[in-house]
């Protein structure tokens, strides 16, 4: 493998079951810690992927527990790239993020936050499930 850096990557298979939440919020903090991020931007991408974990228990597998969520969380030559995959009910693309800011309304905020923090977002179908790409970019401060 010669010319090919050696990056960090964590894959998780996970049941859809919101105990296990902590867990992945406790390893993409500190991955993002590893990566470079200050606390502040390690905060927000684990918010982000909690979000977006949370958003495929309560809409891909109507948060059923039997659901399986594989996540790989893996740094890239510029930052951290999150992919979500999901066998689960495939989301109306039309309905997401549909929810007006300032709305009065409980909950609906996930993909704003997600949106809001990530640089990029994808969601597709394919023949393997449900696929949820977010992408960051570091931005290395030169001294």
């Amino acid at each position: 493998m010669t010319g090919d850096v050696h990056r960090l990557r964590v894959r998780f298979a996970m049941p859809s079951d919101p105990r296990y939440l902590p867990v992945v919020r406790g390893t993409v903090g500190s991955l993002a810690a590893a990566i470079g991020w200050d606390e502040c931007d390690c905060r927000a991408i684990t918010l982000a992927v909690d979000e977006a974990l949370t958003n495929v228990i309560r809409h891909a597998y109507h948060n059923s527990p039997d659901g399986l969520i594989e996540l790989e969380c893996r740094e890239s030559a510029d930052g951290l790239e999150i992919t979500l995959l999901d066998s689960g009910e495939a989301p109306d693309k039309s309905n997401i993020c549909v929810r007006e800011l300032g709305c009065d309304q409980p909950g609906g905020l996930g993909t704003h936050i997600i949106r809001k923090v990530m640089d990029s977002v994808s969601y597709e179908a394919s023949p393997e499930g449900n696929r949820f790409v977010a992408r960051k970019a570091l931005i290395r401060k030169t001294p």
